[in-house]
């Protein structure tokens, strides 16, 4: 099960910058080579390589930009020097690092950092790899959207998080309409390609840092937090007319209708997804084209939700 990490040792400052805290392993007295290899964990790497760092020059924030992620050291904050470094390794640019502190990066303190950026290469590109093909396996070949393995370890932690903090969380179930008359008459391709539209058009209308997921066939999720998940019904409202207006996905007269529910106190991962998924299933009998809300044992339809464009199938 699931736990929320603990909290860790800041790194950087006053705070002692050689510091080991609790996820690194303990390698103090081995080589900064020794310590990365010991991970392949992109953070895990970030923060050895910081403690490294922070000895060349007291460091106040270091960030790993790389293709797929942006990652900050242990207790990053911006500083009034900044210094910026490409990793290239065999002529591939792996990663960007910067650094920020609150003295000046002279010449000399660049190229002992320049140095210890040497020694973490082969470590980062391996752990990248990990990281990519972890990646991989959690995100649904087709529409990119994260796959059903991904939605049930992402929904678990959410709730848990929200839970324990007091945060507003809230679940959206799509399900398409009409989809399989269009598997049915004109072919799985385009079928593939309504899929993609429908995930082209959550990316568009949903903040970046939503949770998007497809489960596969044509049901699809969205965990929502913080001042979305407040105002749920808008963001629902607004994939529903993102979907809705589709050219694309009105030539072939695809829409789809949405379950929400919204955590609360009593509620367990297993409940907050069966009540999202049987307002979705009330939304579905009310005609399609529908938000239906499950709000303490009742089923409300948000009436103000775009108007069907769709006929009953």
């Amino acid at each position: 099960m699931w736990q929320e990490s603990s909290n860790l040792t800041n790194a950087f400052g006053d705070l002692s910058i050689g510091s080991i805290w609790q996820e690194t392993p303990d390698c103090s007295e081995s080589s900064l080579v020794s310590q990365l290899q010991t991970t392949l964990d992109l953070q895990q790497q970030l923060d050895i390589f910081s403690m490294s760092a922070g000895r060349v020059l007291p460091l106040c924030g270091m960030t790993l930009n790389t293709h797929s992620s942006n990652l900050q050291a242990r207790g990053s904050k911006k500083g009034a020097y900044h210094h910026q470094s490409k990793l290239v390794l065999e002529n591939q640019v792996l990663a960007e690092i910067s650094y920020d502190s609150a003295h000046a990066f002279t010449p000399l303190v660049q190229r002992q950092l320049l140095l210890l950026e040497s020694e973490w290469l082969f470590a980062l590109r391996n752990a990248l790899l990990v990281s990519r093909l972890q990646q991989m396996a959690l995100k649904d070949p087709l529409t990119t959207l994260g796959n059903r393995r991904f939605f049930d370890d992402s929904f678990v932690k959410s709730v848990q998080l929200a839970k324990r903090h007091q945060l507003p969380l809230t679940l959206l179930l799509l399900d398409l309409d009409n989809f399989k008359q269009v598997n049915d008459n004109s072919g799985h391709y385009v079928g593939d390609e309504v899929l993609i539209a429908v995930a082209d058009c959550m990316r568009e209308s949903l903040r970046a840092t939503d949770s998007l997921f497809r489960f596969g066939g044509d049901e699809f999720a969205v965990l929502l937090s913080d001042s979305d998940a407040e105002h749920a019904d808008v963001v629902a409202d607004r994939l529903l007319q993102s979907i809705y207006t589709n050219a694309f996905l009105a030539s072939h007269n695809v829409g789809c209708s949405i379950g929400m529910a919204r955590l609360s106190a009593e509620h367990q991962p297993r409940d907050l997804f069966h009540a999202a998924d049987e307002a979705l299933y009330q939304a579905k009998l009310s005609g399609k084209g529908r938000v239906s809300q499950y709000n303490g044992g009742r089923i409300k339809l948000l009436e103000k939700a775009a108007h069907s464009l769709l006929a009953a199938s």
